[in-house]
């Protein structure tokens, strides 16, 4: 807490205090209110990633045992912890649960204008807006995709809102990101990552087809990022060679992100009637609804299939009036013979034939879909190690470091994940968009992690999920697995900092930062008192000219100073380049399990 001259005040140092006498206990074994070498020992085993010899331990008892007697009262483990500068919240360790989804800036009566400029050439059009190419004022380099609604009569503003929510919750490579909203008076901005390559219909009118193996690859994109949304709840009801953009015009670049989502709907206690979508690719069940009858996610399965049938032959496998689409749709009647059909893999006609069942309930589930043998041999297998290197590294970075590095990866748009972006495929066996335990550890194996290593996997697990979902998404594996590379380009380290300044002045308070952290649910080692010790902290460290303010070059040396602490702590093969804090945050992470035979200070 703070006095009326701002400042801190003892009472989060009482909190730490009743951590470190929680702690004490848990290396004090038999009660004696000491800590001797075999019980030091012990302890340091167990929250060790590397090996804990002899001489790692006389070492710590060295720096704890001021008084020379071998063992570590109760007094020096507090001075040893708090001693000195190594008490500093900026670097401690805690889990957390964030939602990094509420990293996504939402501005109000803020003047685009003044952060992006804005091209006069239209790039598209989806739902209720126009999309044009805007560039970052301050990084010309940087480009993004804007797309404006304008709120009229015709402008259903129900159906804007859910967009942009369903944009703010999905998570997934392979779903076109959405990085920041502005609203000013009668206008809406989606601040969506740009996809350049082009729309996969374009693909098709100028070669007529697309080839099976790339068929496949690109399907199996969409069916990911269909799993992953009905996971959610969401149907996108609007499947077609038109929303399923290349990320790049490299020809190489197969990524592909399926967009516009303003006919997206959560299905989750809210019935589906409506007859949307495009007339070639939407569900019998769909187009024949009039608003009465109800349908399910199903209706995505279809248009998949549809989808794939366009992409390898050129053409739509039902054609004509509308009761003669419905009836041939209902009796599945289309050419699977002759051209491009005679050598095709029967696997591809399988799956499509699976996909256009006009009974949703004998439909292939697009859950299911992934693991189909013609996609499932789409799976790529790509050298792994220095990400699941810096999967580690992240895992023992400060709580702080954690939240910012991730703020920048809730930023990065597919031009800074090729890489990583593979990785993810590769670990997502079942293709669900995000990974369990079991992915991760497998990860782990393949690379030929050593027993050491793999005991710890459960921690690194339980540090990348930052939500607290029991599964690592996709940007959360992004903020870990990054390098400081990538990262510290000054473009994306503006696009993060720009995400905590709401008001567009260009400076981070103390309030703004104390906001970020309030939105986050940060648990064990940070108390309220202690996240405004900190936001007081970093302005006190890191406000170069001493307005009391960040600005973007102090917002770049935090992201050094973080990324110098994440590289040091990942550069420790075990316990000893840790401060005594962040060991004092390891031992009381572990489970009360571990630690039964502790008995309490008398």
């Amino acid at each position: 807490m703070q006095d009326d001259q701002g400042t801190v005040t003892s009472e989060s140092r009482v909190e730490t205090r009743k951590l470190i006498r929680d702690t004490f206990k848990r290396f004090d074994a038999n009660g004696d209110g000491r800590i001797s070498k075999d019980e030091l020992h012990r302890i340091m085993t167990k929250i060790s990633t590397g090996t804990m010899g002899s001489h790692e331990i006389e070492t710590l008892l060295r720096a704890a045992d001021t008084n020379g007697d071998g063992n570590i009262s109760y007094d020096e483990f507090v001075t040893w912890v708090m001693g000195g500068n190594d008490f500093n919240p900026i670097d401690r360790m805690g889990s957390m649960n964030v939602n990094f989804r509420i990293m996504l800036p939402e501005r109000f009566d803020v003047n685009i204008e003044e952060r992006y400029n804005m091209d006069k050439l239209q790039l598209g059009e989806g739902g209720y807006g126009k999309v044009f190419i805007a560039r970052d004022r301050d990084f010309e380099n940087r480009r993004v995709a804007v797309k404006k609604v304008t709120k009229t009569g015709s402008c259903d503003l129900n159906a804007v809102r859910t967009e942009v929510n369903v944009m703010k919750d999905l998570d997934h490579p392979n779903i076109c990101k959405l990085l920041g909203t502005f609203e000013e008076k009668s206008t809406m901005y989606f601040i969506m990552e740009l996809c350049e390559g082009g729309e996969v219909f374009d693909r098709i009118i100028t070669n007529g087809f697309i080839n099976e193996k790339l068929t496949a690859d690109i399907v199996g994109q969409v069916v990911a990022a269909l799993a992953y949304a009905h996971q959610r709840g969401i149907a996108h009801r609007d499947v077609k060679p038109e929303n399923v953009v290349f990320c790049s015009k490299s020809v190489d670049d197969t990524r592909v992100k399926l967009i516009d989502w303003g006919l997206a709907m959560s299905f989750v206690g809210t019935p589906m009637r409506s007859a949307v979508g495009s007339f070639t690719y939407a569900a019998p069940e769909v187009i024949t609804s009039s608003e009465l009858k109800e349908y399910t996610a199903a209706c995505d399965a279809w248009s998949t299939g549809v989808l794939t049938y366009v992409m390898l032959s050129g053409k739509p496998p039902f054609w004509g009036s509308q009761s003669n689409h419905i009836r041939k749709a209902r009796a599945q009647q289309y050419p699977f013979s002759g051209g491009v059909w005679d050598n095709m893999d029967r696997n591809a006609k399988d799956f499509i034939s699976n996909l256009l069942k006009p009974d949703p309930l004998q439909r292939l589930a697009i859950s299911d879909a992934r693991a189909h043998p013609w996609l499932s041999s789409t799976l790529p297998s790509v050298p792994a190690q220095d990400v699941l290197n810096n999967l580690t590294h992240f895992s023992n970075s400060s709580t702080f470091t954690r939240m910012c590095i991730a703020a920048v990866a809730r930023q990065l748009d597919h031009t800074h994940l090729k890489d990583i972006h593979k990785v993810f495929r590769s670990l997502d066996k079942n293709g669900d968009g995000v990974l369990s335990f079991e992915e991760i550890t497998s990860g782990f194996v393949q690379m030929g992690s050593d027993n050491a290593e793999l005991s710890n996997v459960q921690n690194i697990f339980a540090s990348l999920d930052l939500d607290g979902s029991d599964s690592v998404d996709y940007t959360e594996f992004c903020a870990a697995g990054l390098g400081q590379k990538t990262t510290m380009q000054d473009d994306v380290l503006w696009s993060a900092f720009k995400s905590f300044d709401l008001d567009n002045s260009g400076f981070l308070s103390k309030k703004d930062l104390q906001g970020v952290l309030d939105r986050a649910d940060v648990k064990d080692v940070f108390s309220t008192d202690v996240c405004a010790e900190l936001g007081q902290e970093i302005v006190d460290k890191f406000d170069s000219d001493h307005d009391g303010r960040i600005c973007f070059d102090d917002w770049k040396t935090i992201m050094r100073r973080c990324w110098e602490k994440h590289a040091a702590t990942g550069a420790d093969s075990g316990t000893l380049g840790k401060s005594p804090y962040e060991i004092l945050t390891l031992v009381s992470q572990l489970d009360q399990c571990c630690c039964a035979s502790e008995t309490l200070l008398r």
